[in-house]
C-alpha cells in the first residue's frame, strides 16, 4: 500500500531525524551539524554527516538521504516499511490498509490489529511447547540435538493437533475471525463457514522483521506427513521473496564476521545456531530473490552458500551464487555430499568437519564452472561452448569491471580457450543485452546507450556536475527556477533524480507551497533522489550566483541538441543505407533546424 503523501510529509514532521539515527551513529555537534562514523561502512574518521532537516550523506561511501532511506538502509526494508515504521515510533496512527491488494478479497483492517494478533499468536505457540501439549514436540526437538537455549532465542512453539485451537484463544482475546484470516493464522473451511488453524501439530517458527516482531510463522511437522514444511501466506506483514527467516537475530553477527552463510531450511539455520554459527539466514521456502540479495547488501557484501547436497540443492544454490554475483557479492559455495544437508552434516561431523567444510569452499565461479561441466563435456568444443554460453549470462551482470575481467580470464584458462575469444563472446552477450533494452527504451535515450567514445564520457562526466548545479541553484534561489527553466527545459536533463526534483519543484509553485526539502521529497519517488538531494545539502561549496546557475543552464540545453544532432546523424546514414528519400529529407530539414538552434546557444 502506498501512502498519502499528506501522512508520508506528517510523519517526516513528527519525526526527531537525530534521535533516530542517534541510536546507532554517536554523533557529535560540528558546527550547525552532526558528525559520526558511517554505520554502512568500516572507517576509523568520520565522513557521516547529518543536518537539521534530517538529511544525511558519508562522505567516504557516499550513501546519503533523508530518514526514511535512513531506516530503510539500516534495517533492510522498503519505503512503505519505513514510512510505516517511524509512524509507529511516533505513535501517530496507521491508515486502514486493505490486504495485499483489491484482487486479494479481503476487506480493509487495522494492521495494527493484525500485528498485535501475530504476538498473542507468538506468545500462545511457546506456552503451548512448554506446557503439558508440548512434550511431543519437545521430545521431537530433543531428538534432533536442539538445546533450551536455542530454542528460547529462536522463539520456538507449538501448534496443537486442533483445528481450532489458536482461533479460540485470539477470538477469546478480543481479536475477531477476519483480523485472524488477514493474519494468516486461520484459513477459511472449503464450505465458506466458519475458520480453522492453519497450523496444527507443528513445531512454529516465528518469522520476525527487522525490529524482532513475529509477522509470519513457520509449520514443521512432527512425525510423517506432507507438506513438512507449511508457511503463512503472503499478508499486509509478510511477503516471501522479501524476507530472509533468520536476518534479525542475524544482523550483528554477520556485521561482525563479515559475511553471511546462506543455507536452505529452520532446521539447517538452528542446527548451525547450537553450534555457534549466527551469522546465517535461510529463504523461506522460496527461491533466492533479488530482494533477498538487496536485503543482505545493507549488512555484507560477501556470502558463503552452504545448500543440500542433493541436486535439487545444487541447483538452487546455483541460481543463488548467480543472482549474489550480479548484486555484487563475494561468493563461495560448500559442497556437501549428496545424501546430506547442513542440519544432518552437522549430526554426523561435528562441528569441527562442518568448519572444515567452511575452510574447503570454493568460489563462485569454480561452483559454476562446475556445475556447467556436470552438464557438458568440458573435453569437447562444443562442451566448451555450451559452458561458455551459460557462464557468461551471468558474469557480464557482474557490475565491477575488473572483477569482470578477472572471471573472463578464469574462464579462458578453466576453459582452455584463447582469453580473446571469450572476451569476443562476452562483448556480445552484452551486445545482445543493449540491443534488447534498445528495444524498449524511448527513443530519446537510444544516443545515452550507444555514445561509447572516451571524449564523450568526459563530456558526460561534466553534464552531470553541471545537472546537479542546476538543481542545486534552484534549491537556493527558488525564485530563479522559472526563469532557469525558460533556458532549459526539463526534457533536456538527463539524470532522472534531477529532472525529478526540478518537476516537483515545480509542482510546489503550483501548490503554493515552499520548495524545501519535505515538500520535495514527500513529491518524488525517483530512486536516488533523496540521496543527492542530501549530497548537495550538505556538500561545503560556495553559493551559487545568476550568472553560474545560468551557464549551466545554457550547457545542459547546448548538450541536449548535441545528442539529437548525433542521433539524427545516424537516423540520416541508416536512411540513406535503406534509399528512404522521404524520411532522409525529413532528418535534413530537422538537422538544419537544429544546427542553427545550437549556433544561438
Amino acid at each position: 500500500m502506498a501512502y498519502p503523501p499528506s501522512f508520508v510529509d506528517e510523519v517526516r514532521r513528527s519525526t526527531d531525524p537525530l534521535q533516530i539515527i542517534g541510536e546507532v551513529v554517536e554523533l557529535k555537534r560540528r558546527g550547525s551539524r552532526w558528525v559520526g562514523l558511517c554505520p554502512f561502512h568500516s572507517e576509523k574518521t568520520p565522513s557521516f554527516t547529518v543536518n537539521e532537516e534530517g538529511l544525511w550523506h558519508c562522505f567516504g561511501c557516499t550513501a546519503g538521504g533523508d530518514i526514511f532511506r535512513f531506516v530503510m538502509d539500516q534495517e533492510a526494508m522498503g519505503f512503505t516499511e519505513a514510512v510505516r515504521s517511524l509512524a509507529e515510533r511516533s505513535g501517530m496512527p496507521v491508515p486502514l490498509e486493505g490486504g495485499r491488494s483489491q484482487q486479494s478479497g479481503q476487506s480493509a483492517v487495522d494492521r495494527n490489529r493484525v500485528m498485535a494478533a501475530l504476538v498473542a499468536a507468538d506468545g500462545f505457540y511457546r506456552e503451548q511447547l512448554h506446557g503439558s501439549e508440548g512434550s511431543r514436540a519437545r521430545e521431537f526437538l530433543a531428538e534432533r540435538g536442539f538445546k533450551e537455549n536455542v530454542v528460547l532465542h529462536f522463539g520456538l512453539g507449538f501448534a496443537p493437533d486442533e483445528w481450532e485451537a489458536v482461533q479460540q484463544h485470539l477470538l477469546a482475546a478480543g481479536f475477531n475471525e477476519h483480523e485472524l484470516e488477514v493474519a494468516g493464522l486461520v484459513k477459511r473451511r472449503e464450505t465458506g463457514k466458519g475458520t480453522y488453524d492453519r497450523l496444527r501439530d507443528r513445531v512454529v517458527f516465528p518469522i520476525r522483521d527487522p525490529r524482532g516482531r513475529p509477522v509470519a510463522f513457520s509449520g514443521r511437522i512432527i512425525g510423517e506427513g506432507e507438506p513438512k514444511y507449511l508457511n503463512s501466506p503472503e499478508t499486509i506483514t509478510f511477503t516471501k521473496s522479501q524476507t530472509l527467516y533468520g536476518l534479525f537475530e542475524a544482523r550483528e553477527s554477520i556485521s561482525s564476521k563479515g559475511f553471511v552463510l546462506l543455507v536452505e531450511g529452520n532446521f539447517d539455520l538452528i542446527a548451525c545456531a547450537q553450534y555457534g554459527l549466527q551469522n546465517v539466514v535461510a529463504p523461506l521456502g522460496t527461491a533466492f530473490t533479488e530482494d533477498h540479495a538487496r536485503k543482505l547488501s545493507h549488512f555484507t557484501r560477501k556470502a558463503v552458500v552452504e545448500f543440500d547436497g542433493d541436486q535439487a540443492g545444487q541447483a538452487a544454490a546455483e541460481r543463488t551464487v548467480g543472482i549474489l554475483l550480479g548484486n555484487g557479492f563475494q561468493v563461495n559455495v560448500v559442497r556437501l555430499p549428496p545424501e546430506h544437508d547442513p542440519d544432518s552434516f552437522l549430526q554426523t561431523e561435528g562441528a569441527e568437519g562442518f568448519r572444515a567444510a567452511l575452510s574447503q569452499s570454493v568460489t563462485g565461479l569454480d561452483f559454476m564452472i562446475h556445475r556447467a561441466g556436470e552438464r557438458a563435456d568440458l573435453d569437447t568444443p562444443r562442451g566448451k561452448a555450451e559452458a561458455l554460453s551459460s557462464l557468461l549470462a551471468f558474469v557480464v551482470t557482474i557490475s565491477n569491471r575488473v572483477e569482470r575481467a578477472e572471471w573472463i580470464a578464469r574462464l579462458a584458462e578453466r576453459l582452455q580457450i584463447e582469453a580473446r575469444l571469450v572476451e569476443d563472446a562476452a562483448a556480445d552477450v552484452q551486445a545482445k543485452g543493449r540491443r534488447r533494452q534498445n528495444r524498449v527504451r524511448p527513443k530519446a535515450k537510444s544516443s545515452e546507450q550507444q555514445d561509447s567514445a572516451t571524449s564523450w564520457k568526459a563530456q558526460l562526466e561534466k553534464v552531470t556536475l553541471a545537472e546537479s548545479e542546476l538543481l542545486r541553484a534552484v534549491l537556493e534561489h527558488p525564485e530563479w527556477r522559472e526563469q532557469l527553466e525558460e533556458i532549459c527545459p526539463l526534457d533536456a536533463i538527463r539524470d532522472a533524480r534531477v529532472r525529478a526534483l526540478l518537476d516537483a519543484a515545480a509542482t510546489c509553485d503550483a501548490d503554493g507551497v515552499p520548495v524545501d526539502t519535505g515538500n520535495l521529497l514527500v513529491r518524488v519517488a525517483q530512486e536516488g533522489a533523496s540521496a543527492l538531494m542530501s549530497r548537495l545539502r550538505l556538500e561545503e561549496k560556495s553559493p551559487l550566483d545568476w550568472d553560474s546557475a545560468r551557464n549551466c543552464a545554457l550547457g545542459i540545453y547546448d548538450d541536449s541538441l548535441r545528442r539529437r544532432l548525433r542521433e539524427i546523424n545516424k537516423d540520416i546514414r541508416d536512411a540513406l543505407e535503406s534509399d528512404d528519400h522521404e524520411l532522409f529529407g525529413q532528418l535534413n530539414k530537422e538537422k538544419i533546424t537544429l544546427a542553427k538552434r545550437i549556433g544561438s546557444v
